[in-house]
């Protein structure tokens, strides 16, 4: 089975007291059909180690390996498809023209260049705009043609950055049904967003990412099981949030209150009853099951704010 393995891969930039770490050595492996999700803040080092995979950066240290090969040879460029955040097309070529740039690379027979492409074309939806220039494109337009096109040159893997990035909510619908079709077939696809909610309904797992460091490999499925009680509370304030956080581990801030994992027989009840006793005062609760934005608060507050 086709299969993606990072050991120890790293990336720097500079030397000396100029140098920056953008990706500390990280170690995972993802097989054929996986959908990963890459989340963090800006400057985690989520397009960094996008661009190790899809061989666009050189790694400092370590190795990654796609299909048994080396990510930045040549087969490995030729399985992997990438979609760069913004994506970079040639603006003077229509849709279509594009696509068989692309083809070229994987088929060196016109009549399998002209497979490839028609099926790129329905596959996308381009047949309305796959003939107009590209520079006329809207923007989810240009997302739907970045996909085709990660898709045409990526036969085992796809790397995605922002692919679902300021879609409207039929154009992102349509994304994450492609994507999700192009996992069923058996390719590996990784994608970074920071549309969390997108990446619980579309991803199997998810990689989180802090200051250049991996510090979780999530099972979405997993995640989506364990539940919370939210608490919004009365005239909103920093005490009250501390106080429940320290008599429940595990909470994190929200914008109006504060969310407490419901683990080890904890209820809402006997939340409120704590509420209760600390006089605070609880203006509504709910509960819902855990989220990706969650275990985001949760890093930031074991790990600090200070972003790279």
């Amino acid at each position: 089975m086709t299969a993606l393995v990072l050991r120890g891969a790293a990336r720097s930039f500079g030397v000396g007291r100029r140098g920056r770490i953008a990706l500390h050595p990280c170690s995972f492996r993802v097989g054929g059909g996986e959908i990963v999700g890459v989340v963090g803040p800006n400057g985690a080092g989520k397009t960094t180690l996008l661009r190790l995979i899809a061989g666009d950066l050189p790694l400092s240290s370590g190795s990654a390996m796609v299909a048994g090969h080396h990510v930045g040879k040549r087969a490995a460029r030729r399985l992997v498809g990438y979609a760069a955040d913004p994506p970079v097309l040639p603006s003077e070529l229509t849709g279509v023209e594009w696509l068989e740039y692309l083809a070229s690379h994987r088929s060196a027979h016109a009549e399998g260049r002209t497979t490839v492409v028609q099926w790129a074309v329905e596959f996308a939806a381009l047949e309305a705009f796959g003939g107009r220039r590209i520079a006329d494109y809207s923007r989810g337009m240009v997302q739907r043609l970045a996909l085709a096109g990660a898709a045409v040159t990526g036969s085992a893997a796809l790397v995605l950055d922002e692919v679902l990035n300021g879609a409207d909510p039929l154009v992102a619908s349509r994304l994450r049904l492609q994507v999700s079709e192009l996992a069923a077939s058996g390719k590996i696809v990784m994608i970074a967003s920071h549309d969390l909610a997108a990446l619980e309904k579309l991803a199997t797992r998810v990689l989180l990412l802090w200051q250049g460091r991996l510090v979780a490999d999530l099972s979405v499925a997993q995640l989506l099981t364990e539940r919370v009680a939210e608490l919004s509370l009365n005239g909103w304030a920093a005490s009250s949030t501390a106080r429940l956080m320290e008599r429940f581990p595990g909470s994190v801030q929200t914008g109006e209150g504060v969310a407490i994992p419901l683990s080890s027989g904890l209820t809402v009840e006997k939340i409120l009853a704590t509420c209760r006793a600390c006089r605070v005062a609880v203006a509504a609760s709910r509960v819902r099951y855990r989220a990706l934005e969650d275990i985001l608060h949760e890093v930031a507050s074991r790990h600090g704010q200070d972003r790279e």
